[in-house]
């Protein structure tokens, strides 16, 4: 476990006076264990514990974790990373000029060389709804190509929009899932201002 994760539970810990017993008391953790998680005599904090540690210590687990430090990219739980965060899909894409991050997201990706290959977008709209609502987040995975029928990221010209895309022999369509929304067909060389930038790969919704 990180020298960091360690000092931001002692310091915590010391700021609400407890002592070890008493945090065993509200985690329901031994008092050994705490003592060896606080000293670093376990290397690894699983999510579940840290979840009880951070909630016992009146902080939320990303900060116990680091999770909402831009410095730490990478965390102590196996896989979990600190994933950028955009306002917009044009941001997180680059087709703007302002592509600055608005936050971090602690997220599991099962590839770890892959990490650095993902992004958090803040949706805005109902055209993919119910599946993706207006102020839900979509991971998506940068990629240049995606299967017949995948939910994708994907340019129209300088615009950058989710949807279903469909390929045909000449053709390619984007199809919402809000049946307000039409579908948009491109043919033939109307289809080369397409292209495919990501995959979305999860919907986090909001309570």
């Amino acid at each position: 476990m990180k020298k960091d994760i360690m000092n931001r539970m002692k310091i915590r810990r010391t700021e609400l006076g407890y002592s070890f017993q008493e945090l065993a008391d509200k985690t329901g953790l031994s008092k050994s264990t705490l003592q060896r998680y606080e000293t670093g005599a376990i290397d690894k904090l699983p999510i579940e514990k840290a979840s009880l540690i951070a909630e016992a210590l009146q902080m939320p687990v990303e900060r116990l974790l680091g999770f909402d430090l831009p410095s730490e990219n990478v965390c102590d739980i196996d896989n979990v990373f600190n994933i950028p965060v955009y306002d917009s899909v044009s941001a997180g894409f680059g087709a703007y000029p302002d592509s600055s991050a608005v936050g971090y997201k602690p997220s599991y990706i099962a590839n770890a060389s892959e990490a650095g290959e993902y992004l958090w977008i803040n949706v805005k709209g109902d055209s993919m709804s119910p599946k993706i609502e207006d102020g839900d987040k979509i991971l998506v995975r940068r990629q240049d190509s995606v299967d017949n029928g995948a939910v994708a990221v994907v340019m129209v010209d300088d615009e950058a929009v989710v949807k279903i895309i469909k390929y045909g022999l000449n053709w390619v369509e984007l199809h919402s899932i809000n049946p307000h929304y039409p579908v948009r067909r491109f043919e033939k060389q109307e289809a080369l201002r397409i292209s495919v930038v990501g995959r979305v790969k999860e919907v986090c919704k909001r309570l």
